[in-house]
């Protein structure tokens, strides 16, 4: 059952909090005491920090409660339903301050995040979503990278016309207000919630983000959830641009008929339906393929390969090449020989696969009869 808002009017009390940090705390204990030491030590003092509690069985919600013990500005909540979502929506319904400002449990703060963040706001009271550039960090906290996004509204919001999420979502500072008119994040998304949140809000607020690496994201899920998400990510982020082109329509959201977010059966309009059921189906199929090991069988080789190609724009070319490695492998293993072949020309245009190399060294008489018209070897 979504959480719902008592009161979409309410703003929230303006006093000494100005600003609410919501914080979904699950199983992040081995990152969480230096990130909430982050936001403890901010050079802007007027903020709470809303310590939701998403069913952690790490140790987790014991960090969070020394630091609320000793620090009367952290407060440790326990979320009535499961999941990111419903973790934030209740943290936003508890807020007091003006301004909500999200954070994740294996993330830093710098210290002068809050100070300009919440100037920014100040100066630009037409602005309600505020994000910031971000250095990625590793497990060890090693700078690997940075994100750096458009700044002004009308780059973000081409941008995310274009289907590109355009905000690093810990970074951001929202005002209350909207996400309480938008009534917070939709608990059907099990990703995605802030992809989908931003192209609800496009058409009724402006954005920005501030040209300053004002965090350190950690991003560093197990390898198999990133692989899975990695795939389920297509599927979500289809469903989050139908709703919104829907909505644009003036017809019904597709969500809003929906119990889960692949209850597509009770969807009213057949052409969105099937749009998307084709959307969940190469999901499912890619899943299959590259996160569960699976056998294929021709038919879903050719649909995942017909996947790739559509995408290809999306992956970098060691992950394409390596995924038509993968099917070509599974060609091999049933036989399919005209799929073998095509498959290995799309590898070796894309990439020196010394998998390819071994597979070629000792070819079986499947393998030569496959690749009969293959370009000149590597």
């Amino acid at each position: 059952m979504p959480f719902t808002f008592a009161n979409p009017n309410a703003v929230g009390e303006v006093g000494l909090v100005e600003i609410s940090v919501v914080l979904p705390v699950h199983n992040c204990g081995k990152f969480l005491l230096p990130a909430l030491q982050s936001i403890k030590y901010q050079s802007y003092p007027h903020f709470e920090v809303l310590l939701v509690n998403d069913r952690s069985d790490d140790g987790s919600e014991e960090v969070c409660a020394k630091i609320a013990n000793v620090d009367d500005r952290f407060r440790l909540l326990e979320s009535p339903h499961p999941g990111m979502a419903a973790a934030l929506n209740f943290g936003i319904l508890q807020a007091r301050g003006t301004y909500i400002a999200r954070m994740d449990g294996d993330d830093l703060c710098l210290p002068e995040r809050f100070s300009k963040q919440v100037q920014f706001l100040k100066d630009n009271p037409d602005i309600s979503f505020l994000g910031t550039f971000a250095q990625h960090i590793d497990q060890h906290s090693k700078v690997t990278g940075s994100f750096e996004f458009p700044e002004d509204d009308f780059e973000i919001k081409s941008q995310l016309d274009r289907g590109m999420n355009t905000f690093v979502h810990p970074s951001m500072m929202i005002r209350r207000r909207a996400l309480v008119d938008l009534r917070g994040y939709r608990e059907i998304f099990s990703i995605c919630q802030d992809y989908d949140l931003w192209l609800r809000a496009q058409d009724r607020y402006s954005f920005a983000n501030l040209p300053e690496h004002l965090i350190a994201y950690r991003g560093y899920p197990d390898k198999r959830d990133l692989n899975d998400r990695f795939w389920k990510h297509f599927y979500i982020a289809k469903l989050a641009d139908t709703s919104m082109q829907q909505r644009r329509a003036g017809r019904h959201d597709p969500v809003d008929q929906m119990a889960d977010e692949c209850d597509l059966e009770s969807v009213h309009d057949t052409l969105v339906r099937e749009r998307l059921m084709a959307a969940r189906q190469d999901y499912y199929c890619n899943k299959k393929a590259f996160v569960d090991h699976k056998p294929l069988n021709s038919m879903d080789i050719d649909q995942i390969h017909s996947f790739l190609l559509t995408n290809k724009e999306t992956f970098n070319k060691k992950a394409l090449g390596h995924a038509f490695g993968l099917l070509f492998d599974q060609a091999i293993r049933i036989e399919d020989t005209e799929s073998a072949e095509t498959l290995y020309k799309l590898q070796q245009e894309i990439s020196k696969s010394r998998h390819l190399k071994s597979l070629l060294a000792k070819p079986s008489n499947i393998i030569k009869y496959a690749l009969r018209r293959r370009p000149e070897p590597v």
